[in-house]
């Protein structure tokens, strides 16, 4: 693990931080690539795309201190300020991404299905990446398994980061081939409703329900997955 990358007298780097930063800086530049191509003004997307990175980066961490450390929250309220180590829910971050980029859409009177489409290739590219800093943090670790290459348990950052590169790659593929509006970004729901069901499987730190085998993250990548599916059926039809 190596959680700090430097450290420059008082200043400190730490690797999730500088990882998710890139992620940005990439999805930007992705973004921007599409924009251009879709004729629209990039200051748009730069906007809206800050505006969303912000908001996901605020309810992930809400997400993530109410389900799976709220003791030391209560023990000491300041750390939920501390995103920099780590701490992030992907669902909570859709989820807030989400109704971030409804309200920008409303207020600067724009689609937002067109310009969720624009970014959902960012999107998943940015989670891809982060992965890494997920790796070089030391969390969302996987289960044990027999000493392979020096890890002892199983890297499921390295198994997201694969699988959401192909997502990145399919949808990029696909973006000039789906027509109509919400098409993209409700298949990109989809598609990492299904990559976070198969890396669950080897994650350590799920959170089961009430005693059960049922996780916290395959339950609510289920609803995601058939929340985006039905209206990506009545979007195409309709």
């Amino acid at each position: 693990m190596h959680p700090i990358i430097a450290k420059i007298g008082f200043f400190t780097i730490y690797s999730y931080g500088m990882m998710v930063a890139i992620a940005f800086l990439f999805g930007i530049f992705i973004a921007k690539l599409e924009a251009i191509r879709k004729k629209i003004n990039p200051d748009l997307v730069y906007d809206f795309s800050f505006y969303v990175l912000v908001g996901s980066i605020i309810s992930a961490r809400i997400y993530y201190i109410f389900f799976f450390d709220i003791k030391d929250f209560l023990n000491n309220p300041v750390y939920i300020f501390k995103v920099w180590e780590g701490g992030l829910s992907i669902h909570g971050g859709i989820f807030g991404g989400i109704i971030t980029g409804l309200i920008f859409s409303r207020i600067r009177k724009v689609s937002f299905w067109v310009l969720a489409d624009l970014i959902a290739p960012s999107i998943i590219l940015g989670q891809a990446i982060g992965r890494i800093g997920c790796f070089l943090n030391g969390c969302c670790s996987g289960v044990s398994m027999k000493p392979f290459c020096g890890m002892n348990s199983h890297p499921t950052q390295i198994y997201e980061l694969i699988l959401d590169f192909i997502g990145f790659l399919l949808l990029w593929n696909l973006r000039k081939k789906i027509r109509f509006e919400s098409g993209l970004f409700l298949l990109y729901i989809m598609m990492y409703a299904v990559i976070r069901i198969i890396v669950s499987q080897f994650r350590a730190d799920n959170l089961y329900l009430l005693g059960t085998n049922l996780t916290l993250a395959g339950l609510t990548s289920v609803i995601i997955f058939m929340a985006a599916m039905i209206l990506y059926i009545k979007k195409r039809h309709g």
